[in-house]
């Protein structure tokens, strides 16, 4: 089913792959089904001490997702609507989203008229807005444009313990929540988000909240965000991590400039992270692009001031409207006391300060 994305090149690629980041239904009483499949052969320079050679099960440029969304018309300029989405591992066909999980990537259910749309269930949440509407690394160069970095000690919770997608830009989910995200007044979108932490005597133990807003005006493009997620294992749920972001583009012509900022911080220990990306891209034809995003990340003293810089470039070639192939190369220098680099998907820290990782792929949608 072939969508329509305002960007040109990665018009039907990007479309579907955001598609579970998008509430606002348009189609009258439908069902659709969708979704992107990724695979390529990935070589990382160090990896604990050696080269790496492997598949990335969930995809690199962009990630394997299915879908299934759809809306009713109940008369009155109001909807039900509904989404059930999953990543999966495209090497041996499981759940890339987590053991047990039937729809891993987002799920929810809700109603939608005029003012916007209302959904309950799992959400990403509006710091991944931020790459759906065009302004991360993330969204250029790939999930190797995501932010990592040398801050294994950092905490996050769905990264093992250390620091993968410390700002929430690549899309983590929120469990047990409702969200509320506004139709379009002015080129003005808005939203908030709540999620329940479900801790019997306190009712804002474990709970998670974010909001964001987003304004675009012909090629011009601004948007914000804020998500403070308090962890259960954190001083009894009341302790977590924040995140903030802000994030700006401009597409004169086949041109796509943008800049991201975001500043995370565990509530816990003290540690911060602030990360920034610049970025550019070209359409050369409509079947050639190719773009360069740079990132600094740097960590507060409780993180021992370590930083990194990064450069993240892919170039592609697109068969048809559905079909790409693609070069992607990350590269990224780490600096302080003990730094080891880690790129966003790769399997692991490299045991120096420099890590390489490049990926030859393809991908085609649905």
């Amino acid at each position: 089913m072939e969508m329509k994305w305002p960007h040109g090149r990665w018009a039907t690629a990007i479309a579907v792959t955001f598609a579970a980041g998008i509430t606002q239904v348009h189609a009258q009483s439908s069902v659709q089904i969708g979704g992107l499949v990724s695979a390529g052969v990935n070589y990382t320079t160090n990896v604990g001490g050696s080269a790496s050679t492997f598949m990335a099960p969930a995809g690199v440029w962009r990630p394997n997702i299915f879908f299934i969304r759809g809306t009713e018309d109940l008369g009155g300029g109001l909807k039900s609507v509904f989404l059930l989405s999953s990543l999966f591992s495209i090497a041996n066909g499981g759940n890339a989203g987590g053991p047990g999980s039937m729809f891993s990537r987002e799920s929810y259910v809700g109603l939608s008229n005029q003012w916007g749309t209302l959904t309950a269930g799992q959400h990403r949440d509006f710091m991944f807005d931020l790459s759906t509407h065009g302004y991360s690394g993330l969204y250029f160069a790939g999930r190797v444009g995501g932010h990592q970095g040398p801050f294994a000690n950092f905490g996050t919770p769905y990264s093992g313990g250390g620091s993968g997608d410390f700002d929430r830009v690549n899309g983590e989910q929120i469990d047990n929540s409702v969200k509320f995200t506004s139709a379009e007044h002015a080129g003005l979108t808005f939203g908030a988000l709540y999620g329940f932490g479900g801790q019997a005597g306190n009712f804002g133990a474990s709970s998670a909240s974010s909001f964001g807003a987003n304004y675009a005006n012909g090629p011009f493009g601004l948007g914000a965000a804020y998500t403070m997620t308090k962890d259960p294992q954190l001083n009894g749920g009341n302790d977590g991590f924040r995140n903030i972001g802000i994030g700006a583009s401009w597409r004169p012509g086949f041109w796509k400039l943008a800049a991201l900022a975001t500043w995370s911080r565990n509530t816990a220990t003290g540690g911060q992270i602030a990360a920034y990306d610049a970025s550019v891209g070209y359409d050369f034809t409509p079947a050639v692009g190719a773009s360069l995003t740079y990132t600094y990340m740097n960590g507060n003293q409780v993180l021992q001031d370590k930083h990194s810089n990064q450069l993240a470039g892919i170039v592609t070639y697109n068969f048809s409207k559905r079909t790409t192939v693609y070069l992607d190369v990350s590269a990224q220098r780490a600096s302080g006391p003990g730094a080891m680099a880690q790129i966003y998907a790769t399997p692991g820290a490299s045991s120096s300060a420099s890590q390489v990782m490049t990926s030859v792929g393809v991908q085609t949608v649905f």
